[in-house]
């Protein structure tokens, strides 16, 4: 009924914009994933799994308005039966079992502009992120933004399914100043291939003013209002309290999130120095409890110039975690609805009861072709708390994050090697590799303390 429905709408839709004049768009994707993770017995841990990912697009563009339709498939090939958690196999094999396809609509929205106002409205569902406000014509600020900003706390997670926003934005720009306030829900996804159904029970809420006083200049300053309804017994929240205890908390989670971020890059003679800074607060409800927490993350960088451009940055995070699981507080620091995959580097872990230390090298021999080397080293804030992943909220049955016990302080160490080519301006080449050397926390929860990872990605436009 879904898929027929949606079939329905493209039609009508086009039908409306035909004489109009319409644009097609095409994305293809595909994903290929090798995982040999932490070793445990009478489970997959070695395991290799494809996706396809296709969307298409048409759109109406009007000199006050546009409108906009995407269908979305999505298919997973060779999903492992008995992998674990928190390798994506198990996610999805445990969220749709033998179900390895699905149509929806992706995107379906209206967009209204005021030239005269510099003001933009856009309803019905989309695509959002917070922190892409008003991209930087700074390339070095464009990359800091879009790669060490864009979706902490609130994305798509466009990493296999994605999610999409059912609601409204409005944007409004004032020369050096740029205002956006959005309210909406989120839709199924990330790991359910039900994308086509929207989260009734949970409500987000975002407003924020990006100041760029020159080129090199970003500022921001936001606040995030997440709600989540959903209830035992389908839905227990996650944290370090006795699972009877979450049973039976029935009250919502609802927090404000106060946060800022500053990015700043300064040439010189040889290249560019970039600065990054961010830093966000929480406080509200988690359930039961009392919520308040923090996370702050600081970056530099230097880069050089021709005949090879090399960038070296290092970079620090930190967030809060719970030392004592029976007080009246939480104080996990959490992500409402973030993409964790653009910030982390190997996808099992995120910016919840962790502090992180790393060092980036990247190399661009040639125009299309960008080189990394990268180190991360990772500790849990708080033993006594969960390691935590995943990335929010993505259906009905399952809280949207999974937890592994502490019970030390070291997580985990990660080398990281990436090669990113693009044979033309439509089309993508990824290639990542990771080698995880498990401390504390994973000795305590796997026999094998060694992991590696890899994905090989294709992506291309028409």
């Amino acid at each position: 009924m879904r898929v027929a429905t949606a079939l329905v709408l493209c039609g009508v839709f086009s039908f409306n914009c035909w004489g109009q004049g319409l644009k097609l768009e095409v994305t293809s994707r595909f994903r290929f994933e090798r995982w040999d993770f932490f070793e445990v017995p009478n489970v997959d841990n070695r395991y290799t799994f494809w996706s396809s990912f296709l969307r298409l697009g048409v759109s109406e563009q009007r000199e006050w308005s546009e409108g906009k339709l995407e269908l979305a498939q999505v298919t997973l090939i060779s999903v492992p039966q008995k992998a674990i958690i928190p390798t994506h196999g198990a996610a999805y094999w445990e969220t749709n079992g033998r179900r390895d396809g699905s149509l929806f609509v992706k995107q379906l929205f209206w967009q209204f502009r005021n030239k005269g106002e510099n003001s933009l409205l856009k309803l019905g569902r989309f695509e959002f992120a917070e922190g892409a406000e008003r991209e930087p014509s700074n390339p070095t600020v464009r990359w800091l933004r879009f790669n060490r900003v864009q979706g902490r706390l609130l994305g798509t997670f466009d990493f296999h399914i994605g999610r999409s926003f059912d609601g409204f934005v409005f944007s409004l720009e004032r020369h050096k100043d740029f205002f956006t306030l959005a309210l909406f829900r989120p839709t199924k996804g990330v790991f359910d291939l039900r994308g086509n159904d929207q989260l009734t029970e949970v409500t987000v809420g975002y407003a924020s003013w990006v100041h760029s006083p020159d080129p090199k200049t970003d500022f921001r300053i936001f606040a995030l209002y997440f709600r989540d309804a959903r209830k035992p017994p389908k839905v227990i929240k996650l944290d370090n309290r006795p699972i009877n205890v979450r049973r039976d908390d029935t009250k919502p989670i609802s927090i404000l999130t106060l946060g800022t971020h500053l990015l700043r890059a300064v040439p010189d003679n040889d290249g560019e120095i970039d600065f990054l800074g961010w830093a966000a607060i929480q406080f509200g409800d988690w359930g039961q409890l009392k919520h308040r927490a923090l996370a702050v993350a600081s970056e530099m960088g230097r880069k050089w110039g021709k005949p090879c451009q090399v960038w070296l940055r290092f970079g620090a995070s930190l967030s809060t975690g719970d030392g004592n699981p029976h007080d009246r507080y939480h104080k996990t620091f959490f992500q409402p609805l973030p993409s964790p995959t653009v910030h982390s580097s190997l996808p099992v872990y995120n910016m919840m009861n962790t502090r992180e230390l790393f060092a980036h090298l990247m190399v661009r021999p040639r125009d299309r072709l960008n080189l990394k080397l990268g180190f991360h080293r990772l500790w849990l804030s708080r033993k006594s708390d969960f390691w935590y992943s995943g990335g929010g909220a993505f259906n009905n049955e399952s809280f949207g994050y999974f937890g592994l016990k502490g019970f030390g302080r070291r997580l985990m160490d990660i080398l990281e090697l990436g090669l990113n080519y693009q044979p033309d301006e439509l089309t993508n080449i990824s290639l990542h590799l990771f080698k995880a050397w498990g401390k504390e926390s994973v000795r305590a929860n796997f026999p094998k303390t060694n992991a590696t990872y890899a994905y090989l990605e294709l992506l291309r436009q028409w």
